[in-house]
């Protein structure tokens, strides 16, 4: 408010990227127009950028009114790198122009052959490994099209050939539909090693630090394949480079229609109320279901109460989308993260109470029971409280109820480093007071100059196939 920016610049959101002139043609721009410009990237949602003169006056013509155009053609495209103050100091986001390829120095690590991790899926990007260093490539985007798929077919030629590498090890994630799995398995080298998810992430912030391991890794995300089939996200691990045990995770979350429900958070909303209540959900009086279709929240009540079509996801980014659309009122995201950043930037920064929690440690892995925290949410959205204050409730108990859970397992295998990664820690409340809560008694460790989210998880998978190719012998 009162800023001189349009109100669709960022739409529900405080936060503004700023660009500086980096060439001189933008400087020469900058000096005409004489005023703060606003930039988007030249491409589609969900499409590579456009960068070819004549993909940009036929793909983009019905986008843009103007195009500044070049006689000399762009050879490589590649995005813009994009970083965040997080605790103090910058943390990469998106790593791409200005750090590809400036290599990654492995100083606890070897790559005794060389490795290409074909990364995973979302922010994508792949990573090679040779000698005593690992190259991540550029920032690819979602490999979810025959464009971003062409894009980092060639991305990891000019790679190899600007490295001049062959890689003898072939490094993926184990969700056998990924594009970049399929990739993998279709490689000529015979060495194929499948990397677990969450795993690859611990690793990735690992070899950044320097740690030599064992370490308890918290990786926080939206979902990941897990070594069971499910879907992994909420997850406390003791790792190794080479290996891992899954240590405690939190409740899974049933997914209505699967992918659609990431679209459509209600029905994460839905599901953790009547699981938090066991079928005696007050449904009717929440405001978030009164504004869909009777049909269709009667629909998705049958699909959780019969299991159709609803797999379980232990995602701790599911639980920020499912809270915060019901506290929001926010039934639909329309871009990946909308509801877990607008249910971020709104929380109460002086609020200090926190809502109940359990840490079942009956069997392994330990499950963290969120149910309780859910039911008071449903109280406090009930009785009309601020929803600044719900949110920080929210994110004080997943703060305290990981610092828990990361206790319980150092009771267990000692007071190993903490390394805290994956893409929910690129929000500032969870990753700053979670390290402050947890630094009075370990070592700490995120991401800085590799992206906590996927886009820095080649790095993790190229390392850990290593070790365990090394182990083959």
């Amino acid at each position: 408010a009162g800023s001189v920016l349009a109100a669709d610049v960022a739409p529900n959101n405080p936060l503004v990227g700023l660009l500086l002139p980096y060439t001189p043609l933008h400087h020469l721009l900058m000096r005409e127009v004489r005023r703060p410009i606003v930039m988007t990237s030249g491409n589609r949602s969900d499409e590579p950028i456009v960068y070819r003169n004549d993909d940009v006056l036929t793909r983009l013509r019905d986008v843009a009114d103007l195009f500044l155009i070049h006689n000399r053609d762009i050879e490589t495209p590649c995005d813009d790198s994009v970083a965040r103050i997080i605790g103090g100091s910058p943390v990469v986001l998106r790593r791409a122009r200005g750090y590809v390829p400036r290599p990654i120095a492995a100083s606890r690590f070897r790559f005794d052959r060389p490795v290409l991790a074909c990364g995973a899926l979302l922010k994508h990007t792949f990573c090679i490994g040779t000698g005593d260093a690992a190259y991540l490539g550029p920032h690819i985007g979602d490999l979810e099209n025959l464009d971003t798929y062409q894009l980092f077919e060639t991305s990891v030629a000019r790679m190899e050939r600007f490295l001049r590498v062959t890689p003898a090890v072939i490094a993926c994630d184990l969700h056998p539909e990924y594009l970049s799995t399929r990739y993998a398995r279709a490689r000529p080298e015979p060495l194929k090693i499948g990397v677990q998810h969450h795993h690859a992430h611990v690793v990735s912030t690992m070899v950044e630090h320097g740690l030599a391991g064992p370490v308890i890794g918290v990786a926080f995300d939206g979902t990941g394949y897990g070594t069971d089939g499910g879907a992994w996200g909420g997850e406390v691990l003791i790792a190794n480079y080479g290996s891992f045990e899954r240590v405690a995770t939190l409740r899974p979350i049933a997914l209505a229609g699967g992918d659609a429900a990431i679209h459509h958070p209600w029905r994460i909303a839905l599901a953790l109320v009547e699981d938090a209540f066991d079928g005696s959900a007050p449904i009717e009086d929440l405001r978030l279901f009164s504004g869909i279709r009777a049909r269709d929240v009667a629909v998705v009540r049958r699909m959780l109460a019969t299991h159709f079509r609803a797999p379980l996801a232990h995602g701790c980014g599911r639980y920020f989308d499912g809270i915060g659309s019901l506290a929001l009122m926010r039934p639909e995201s329309r871009y990946e993260g909308q509801i877990a950043l607008e249910w971020n930037v709104v929380a109460d920064p002086a609020e200090e109470e926190l809502y109940g929690y359990e840490v079942a440690r009956h069997q392994l892995p330990w499950m963290v029971d969120l149910r309780p925290m859910v039911r008071e949410v449903v109280r406090d959205v009930l009785a009309g409280v601020p929803v600044p204050k719900i949110s920080a409730r929210f994110h004080n108990t997943m703060v305290a109820a990981t610092a828990d859970a990361v206790c319980a397992a150092a009771g267990v295998y000692g007071r190993l480093p903490v390394v805290l990664t994956g893409g929910c820690f690129q929000n500032p409340r969870l990753s700053e007071r979670l390290t402050r809560t947890l630094s009075t008694r370990f070592s700490v460790h995120e991401p800085g100059k590799v992206p906590p989210g996927d886009g820095g998880l080649a790095l993790g998978q190229a390392v850990v196939a290593a070790a365990i190719a090394r182990s083959y012998g």
